[in-house]
């Protein structure tokens, strides 16, 4: 391993991974990307300013990887370290906490070989850390297809940073990770990429995405103010888009409101509904759920429990529907 070396220019795939006091889990990630059937590929950590053992930890790989050491700057300012000094065609992205199967590349680099047309390939994914559960299908959650799709990404965000492989060419053409966002840089990223290019989806769970207690994803005031600037950013860029911000914006409010509903942070759960019925009076959803943050505890205990059991009903039945050799 060599701080700031010199890649190997045969590398196809240059793999960047971002790490930031994730010292415990880097390692589990590191050999999932060595175990993968694709070999022809170049591994960039980018050390974000950690303060933990992440060097220490990173010894038994010295040859193995490239390491970048640079001050705390985010995700983005990290990701776009690693992209500047990779060499491979294609980029791919690997959170430091989480996995991959071993034939995610091979599949992905085939589909670009098939489809030169496509810009973008993404996957499905597993949860794991305290439960191991397979994520809701992303084809039948979202009505996820190939092709163009950036009409459906502004209403979802369905992307999985750790799932995507993109052309570096495309990343040359509409530039790199904006740096002033902190929990929405990705978003920002697929959105602009998706206005020009196709996107293909291989619906297999291709990836392990860990939680655990130092998500970003669990900073949702942070996420909140940055997906609310990222839209603003988004339709300043394309006016010709005609984007529909309002309602856009309210549906985040709304989306973060049920984050905090399912964290039970009743009271900001209330005001993001409330700034969601402002800007969208007719969002029924969240006329259903601004009621149940202002019931007494024990009422609105009795009646959450209801609606996890409905919950877990409609999931099994879409599990059924999805896998037939499930049902009875």
């Amino acid at each position: 391993m060599t701080q700031n070396g010199k890649a190997d220019s045969a590398a196809m795939v240059s793999v960047v991974i971002p790490t930031y006091n994730n010292a415990q889990f880097l390692p589990e990630a590191l050999d999932s990307l060595l175990s993968q059937t694709f070999r022809s590929l170049e591994l960039i950590v980018v050390d974000d300013g950690s303060t933990d053992d992440t060097i220490g930890v990173l010894k038994p790989y010295e040859g193995l990887v490239r390491y970048i050491r640079k001050e705390n700057g985010g995700p983005a300012s990290a990701r776009n370290a690693g992209i500047r000094r990779a060499r491979g065609e294609l980029i791919a992205f690997q959170d430091a906490d989480d996995i991959w199967l071993p034939e995610k590349l091979q599949l992905q680099v085939d589909y670009l070989r098939e489809h030169p047309e496509v810009g973008v390939v993404f996957s499905g994914s597993v949860f794991f850390g305290t439960e191991t559960r397979q994520s809701d299908c992303l084809k039948q959650r979202f009505n996820v297809n190939s092709g163009m799709m950036f009409d459906r990404l502004l209403h979802d965000h369905f992307v999985g940073m750790s799932s995507v492989v993109i052309r570096r060419s495309c990343l040359d053409e509409i530039g790199l990770f904006d740096e002033s966002l902190i929990g929405a840089e990705d978003y920002n990223l697929y959105l602009r990429l998706a206005r020009k290019f196709q996107f293909g989806f291989l619906e297999d769970r291709l990836i392990m995405k860990r939680l655990h207690d130092g998500n970003l994803s669990n900073n949702l005031e942070q996420m909140l103010k940055d997906e609310i600037t990222n839209l603003q950013k988004i339709a300043a860029l394309f006016p010709d888009a005609n984007i529909p911000t309002t309602k856009l914006a309210a549906q985040i409010y709304f989306r973060f409101g049920r984050y905090y509903f399912d964290r039970k942070a009743f009271a900001k759960a209330r005001t993001c509904m409330g700034r969601a019925l402002e800007l969208s009076p007719g969002l029924w959803h969240a006329w259903l759920y601004l009621p149940v943050t202002l019931l007494p505890r024990i009422c609105r205990d009795g009646l959450l429990d209801v609606m996890r059991k409905a919950r877990r009903a409609r999931r099994a039945r879409a599990n059924r529907a999805h896998n037939p050799g499930l049902a009875r």
